[in-house]
């Protein structure tokens, strides 16, 4: 047997031969630009970033188009986990609708499915409508003014205003946008500082966050006043109107004089009210 090594392939060989001549054209004081590695590199990081966004569900959801076209990608965030006071003031409040819009719109669309069951006779609804509105059977003047949508634009303006833009403890830790309260000792909650017999609901994801504060303004009896006033708009042959609904929440908030002038100032101020009937790209 040869005591001599391997020939080397074709492809070593010329690895090999590359080195060696950029080793004694090293020695020979030439130097390289190495602007194509650096160009490599960036090609790289752009892909990565590129395929980043395609698996990033809220990159589908731009503002502008929404607002142009009325729908909006079913992209359903479960949580925040990012620190969004980590961005600049305007990508937050973006980052934020983009999380939230969605999640109203898919909560609307099905007050819409119930309310179409709400139209005929009594005798059609569902039965499981009557006991989530807490209506008597047969009550349909009550039902059909529980069972109504919310404007997006008021729904957003208060989630930013209860949320800080998504950033407090309570929409990261407890999915809660709105502040939603309970009195119950033995609900998933979180406690505030200086709670007196109150926490603040956990719920498991944000949909479930939203479809509850929705079921709270739709029943509770703090805001039957909202609800007339939505149902006279109706009678009138008009869409709710966010504005002035808003001015019905005084019992939502701690500082009900000034409420509902805050609540409008983020509607005008972030061009809230050109999502108010925002549908779902696939809902029919």
């Amino acid at each position: 047997m040869s005591t001599y090594p391997q020939r080397l392939t074709s492809a070593r060989w010329t690895a090999t031969a590359g080195l060696l001549a950029a080793a004694a054209l090293a020695t020979a004081g030439v130097s390289f630009d190495h602007a194509d590695r650096d160009l490599r590199r960036q090609a790289a990081e752009q892909t990565a970033a590129r395929t980043t966004r395609i698996h990033d569900p809220l990159h589908a959801v731009s503002l502008d188009k929404v607002r142009a076209t009325g729908v909006v990608p079913a992209a359903f965030a479960a949580r925040i986990d990012a620190d969004l006071d980590g961005l600049d003031p305007t990508a937050k409040k973006e980052t934020f609708l983009k999380i939230t819009l969605p999640l109203v719109a898919r909560e609307n669309a099905r007050i819409r499915r119930e309310r179409h069951h709400v139209a005929g006779k009594a005798a059609d609804v569902p039965e499981y409508i009557w006991e989530k509105y807490k209506v008597a059977v047969g009550d349909l003047t009550t039902l059909r003014r529980r069972v109504d949508v919310v404007p997006a634009s008021m729904v957003l303006a208060q989630a930013a205003l209860e949320s800080g833009w998504g950033t407090s403890r309570f929409a990261r830790k407890a999915n809660n946008l709105f502040g939603t309260r309970t009195y119950d000792p033995d609900a998933p909650g979180l406690s505030p500082e200086k709670a007196v017999g109150f926490k603040v609901v956990k719920y498991a994801d944000l949909s479930e966050g939203v479809g509850h504060y929705l079921l709270n303004l739709n029943t509770h009896p703090a805001y039957l006043d909202f609800r007339r006033a939505r149902a006279k708009m109706r009678a009138l042959g008009r869409d709710p109107d966010a504005r002035h609904l808003a001015t019905r929440l005084t019992q939502y908030s701690e500082i009900p004089n000034t409420y509902s002038t805050i609540l409008n100032q983020i509607i005008e101020n972030e061009k809230l009210e050109a999502f108010d009937g925002v549908r779902l790209v696939d809902e029919g």
